[in-house]
């Protein structure tokens, strides 16, 4: 069942979804953008660590999206 979530909640949910995933790398997280930049992502979150490009951000991220009806299929 989809519904709306904050944009905290949507974080959390992010790196939950991040953590349980069999590909999760210690390093792996969403973090909120620094003060007064817009983030270039979809989700609106900066991707941290050594890899910020890695395909299971956007895995993680449309999964989360489609779940809470924020990226409609």
């Amino acid at each position: 069942m989809a519904g709306k979530l904050t944009p905290q909640e949507f974080l959390d949910e992010l790196n939950r979804n991040l953590k349980d995933h069999p590909g999760y790398e210690e390093w792996m997280q969403f973090v909120p953008p620094p003060e007064g930049i817009e983030p270039d992502t979809v989700e609106g979150f900066e991707r941290a660590g050594p890899q910020p490009r890695h395909s299971l951000y956007d895995l993680v991220a449309l999964k989360v999206g489609e779940a809470f009806d924020m990226f409609p299929k």
